[in-house]
C-alpha cells in the first residue's frame, strides 16, 4: 500500500510540476520574451500545437491571411516566429544578401532519404554547392532539349481528355446549347492536370512516363504523395520533433503519424526505386559505350559535378532529389493548371483573349513550341494571375535569422527567430495588387503609346510601366532568391504549352455537374471561414495545394 501511495504521490508533484512550467513558459513568453512587443493569437504567442494543427487541417494559409487582416503587417504566429507581410520583407528575408538560413522545419522533409535534396539544404554554402551540381539539368540547353519532351505529354493529355465518352449538349451540362453540338463527358480536370504532372516530370526525369494519362496502374501515386505530404507538413512543426527525428524513415514513424507516415514511406520507396532503374540504365549504356539518344534529368545529374570540388552527388543525395522532382514538378504544374483553367472558365472574357491569341499565332499543333509560344504576352499574363491567386506553396517557407541579427520592415530581429513573408498573404496584399480576388491578367501587361495592351490590341485602363514593376516585386509564386525553385523555367514552359496546345484544340466550359461543394473546385457559403469566395480556387495546403476541380467539358473546335 505504501508503494502504491508514493507512486500516487511521485505523479501528482510530476504533474504540479509540469503544470507549474508550463505556467511560467507561458508568462515568459506573453511578457520578457524578444518577441512579446508583436501582435498575433494568445495561444500561437505561447505554443507550437496550433501552427501544427493547421498544417494538419490544410488551412495554414487561410488562418495566416486572417491573422494579417486582424493584427497588421507582421504577426507572431508562433511562440519564437513572425511573418511579415510586405515585398520589402520579402525582399529582406529570401534577397541574395538576406542574413538567415532555411529553418528547422526542413531538417525533417528528406530525412527518409539518409540526406536533405537540394531544396531543403539549410546550410547556405552546402546549398550553394548542390545548386552548381543541379544547374546542368536546369540549363537554358536543358530546357530547350526538355522541350520536345514536355510538349509530348502536353499533347497526350489534350488528346486523351477529348476522347472521353461525348455526349450532346443536354446531359447535364447547358441545354440551351443545340443538339448538334457534342461535348465531351463532364471531366474532373484536376485530376487530368495531376495525372499530366507525374507523366511529364516522370517522362523528363527518369526517361520513362507513369503513364497515369493513358491507364490507372500508376494512378495511386498521386494520394499517396498527397497523403504523405500532410505527414510531412505537420510533422515537422511537433514541438518535440527534435526527440523523434532519428526514428523518422523507420517503420516507427507509422505509429507516430497513422497512414500518413506509411504513405510517406511508401512514396520515398517509389521515388527510391524509380531513381534505381535508372542508375542502372545509365551503368549498362556506359559499359557498352552506349550515347544516350535522350538526355533526361538523372543523365544530367548522375554525370554531374561541382566545378569547384570536382565532387559528383551521392547516392542518398540523389534520393532525396528523385523525391523532389517528382512531388514538385508534378503537383506544382498540375495545380497551376487546374487554378488556370478553372479562372479562365469563370472569367469568358479572358477565355476568348487567349483562346484568340493561341489559335491566331499558330496554324497547327505542331507550330505550338518556343520561341513564339514565348512571345504570347497574355497567355503569360494568365498564368502570372493564377500563380499570384493560386500560389504552389502558398503559406510562409520559414527562415532563421543568423548571428548578428537582421532588420525587417524598419524592425531588429534577434538571432534565432524564424520569419517569413507568406505568399498567399502578399499576393492578396491590396497596396501591391488591386483588386486583390479579381482574376485580371491584364495588371501584368504594360500599355503601349497608343493605348492599346500588346496582347489584344484593346483598350486598358491603368496598367502602366510602374504598376506592373510593382507586382512584379510582390509576385513569388517560386520565391526568391538564391534558395528559389531551380525548375521554374521547366515549369513555366509545362504550363504554356499544355494550355496553348489545349485552347487550340478544343472549347470548354464549366459543367454543371460540378456545381456545389467540392465539384467546380471554389468556395461554397457553408464552408469553413477563408473558403466562402465561390470565384476562388480552393487548395488544400500540405507543402504544395492539393485541390479538386474544376468539373469541364470539351468540344473539339471547330476549323474552316
Amino acid at each position: 500500500m505504501n508503494g502504491i501511495a508514493l507512486t500516487g504521490e511521485v505523479i501528482f508533484y510530476l504533474a504540479v510540476g509540469s503544470l507549474v512550467y508550463v505556467v511560467l513558459i507561458s508568462i515568459y513568453r506573453i511578457t520578457l520574451h524578444p518577441l512579446a512587443k508583436y501582435p498575433g493569437p494568445f495561444l500561437d504567442k505561447i505554443s507550437g500545437w496550433p501552427l501544427v494543427f493547421h498544417c494538419y487541417n490544410g488551412n495554414r494559409h487561410l488562418v495566416e491571411y486572417r491573422n494579417h487582416q486582424k493584427y497588421g503587417s507582421i504577426v507572431r504566429y508562433a511562440p519564437n516566429s513572425l511573418s511579415f507581410n510586405s515585398a520589402l520583407s520579402l525582399q529582406a528575408i529570401h534577397g541574395l544578401k538576406a542574413n538567415v538560413k532555411k529553418g528547422d522545419w526542413y531538417k525533417t522533409v528528406d530525412i527518409s532519404a539518409g540526406a536533405p535534396s537540394t531544396q531543403m539544404v539549410i546550410d547556405k554554402p552546402e546549398h550553394a554547392v548542390r545548386r552548381r551540381k543541379m544547374a546542368p539539368a536546369f540549363s537554358e540547353r536543358a530546357l530547350k532539349e526538355a522541350e520536345g519532351l514536355i510538349s509530348i505529354s502536353a499533347r497526350k493529355l489534350a488528346e486523351q481528355i477529348g476522347k472521353q465518352q461525348s455526349k450532346s449538349s443536354d446531359g447535364g451540362a447547358h441545354s440551351e446549347d443545340s443538339d448538334n453540338d457534342t461535348w465531351t463527358t463532364p471531366q474532373n480536370f484536376s485530376n487530368w492536370s495531376t495525372w499530366f504532372g507525374f507523366d511529364f516530370i516522370s517522362d523528363l526525369g527518369y526517361g520513362e512516363s507513369f503513364g497515369m494519362l493513358d491507364n490507372d496502374a500508376n494512378r495511386w501515386v498521386a494520394p499517396v504523395l498527397r497523403s504523405a505530404s500532410r505527414f510531412l507538413y505537420y510533422v515537422g512543426y511537433l514541438p518535440f520533433i527534435d526527440l523523434i527525428r532519428p526514428l523518422m524513415g523507420t517503420r516507427v514513424q507509422d505509429y507516430i503519424g497513422g497512414q500518413s507516415a506509411a504513405d510517406s514511406l511508401k512514396y520515398t520507396n517509389l521515388a527510391n526505386a524509380r531513381l534505381a532503374q535508372r542508375i542502372a540504365l545509365e551503368e549498362k549504356m556506359q559499359q557498352a559505350g552506349e550515347k544516350p539518344n535522350r538526355r533526361d534529368t538523372f543523365h544530367y545529374l548522375l554525370n554531374s559535378k561541382d566545378p569547384a570540388t570536382g565532387k559528383g552527388l551521392t547516392r542518398e543525395e540523389l534520393q532525396a532529389d528523385s523525391a523532389l522532382v517528382i512531388a514538385a514538378g508534378a503537383d506544382g504544374v498540375g495545380l497551376t493548371l487546374s487554378a488556370t483553367v478553372f479562372y479562365l472558365i469563370r472569367n469568358p472574357t479572358a477565355l476568348s483573349k487567349l483562346t484568340t491569341e493561341i489559335c491566331q499565332a499558330f496554324a497547327s499543333l505542331a507550330e505550338i513550341q518556343n520561341p513564339k509560344l514565348n512571345s504570347l504576352t497574355y497567355l503569360s499574363a494568365c498564368i502570372d494571375e493564377t500563380l499570384r491567386l493560386c500560389p504552389p506553396k502558398a503559406s510562409t517557407a520559414p527562415r532563421q535569422v543568423l548571428a548578428g541579427g537582421m532588420e525587417i520592415d524598419g524592425h531588429y530581429i534577434p538571432a534565432g527567430v524564424d520569419v517569413g513573408t507568406p505568399v498567399y498573404v502578399l499576393h492578396h496584399n491590396e497596396e501591391h495588387f488591386p483588386q486583390p480576388w479579381s482574376y485580371k491578367p491584364e495588371r501584368w501587361i504594360v500599355v503601349d503609346s497608343d493605348g492599346k495592351t500588346v496582347a489584344a490590341g484593346e483598350e486598358t485602363e491603368g496598367v502602366t510601366r510602374e504598376s506592373v514593376l510593382q507586382a512584379r516585386a510582390a509576385l513569388c509564386p517560386f520565391l526568391i532568391g538564391p534558395m528559389n525553385c531551380i525548375g521554374k523555367n521547366m515549369a513555366y514552359f509545362a504550363l504554356k504549352v499544355s494550355l496553348a496546345q489545349l485552347l487550340w484544340g478544343y472549347d470548354i466550359r464549366a459543367s454543371r455537374e460540378g456545381e456545389g461543394i467540392g465539384g467546380n473546385g471554389g468556395g461554397a457559403k457553408d464552408l469553413e471561414l477563408g473558403r466562402q469566395r465561390e470565384d476562388e480556387y480552393q487548395i488544400t495546403d500540405y507543402i504544395t495545394g492539393f485541390r479538386d476541380g474544376p468539373i469541364v467539358q470539351l468540344r473539339a473546335r471547330a476549323r474552316g
